[in-house]
């Protein structure tokens, strides 16, 4: 089995969903929904911190230009976040509106302020 389909059997695979808001989005273009739709299955607690060479062997892409095209584009119309760590050269992308990650610590919060309205309510 060679690495790219090792590598995709393996990890914590979401599925290929892009929903209909994305799908359906005359915004974007077809790689632009593919991106947004790979970047979503593997944006988990810290992000998605795929490196442009996942994303050339994932879609086939010939240079890694493209891909840094297509996340700049997501990111320009508002559909990612990226942010760099220039000390280890690295970046995280993250899904934003209403599709975004939330991890345990901003559930616990949305959690609170529900059951704080909610007690608010029962005055």
């Amino acid at each position: 089995m060679d690495e790219t389909r090792q590598h995709a059997t393996s990890r914590d695979f979401k599925g290929a969903f892009i929903p209909k808001e994305i799908w359906c989005n005359p915004e974007l273009n077809g790689d632009e929904k593919l991106m947004w739709g790979e970047i979503y299955s593997l944006d988990n607690d810290f992000g998605c911190i795929a490196s442009n060479e996942h994303f050339m062997e994932m879609f086939g892409f010939n240079n890694d230009r493209k891909a840094q095209r297509l996340i700049k584009s997501l990111k320009d119309k508002g559909y990612i976040t990226v942010e760099h760590d220039k000390r280890n050269d690295s970046r995280v992308i993250h899904v934003v509106g209403k599709f975004r990650h939330l991890d345990k610590r901003h559930m616990s919060d949305l959690e609170a302020m529900r059951d704080e309205l909610l007690g608010k309510f029962k005055m």
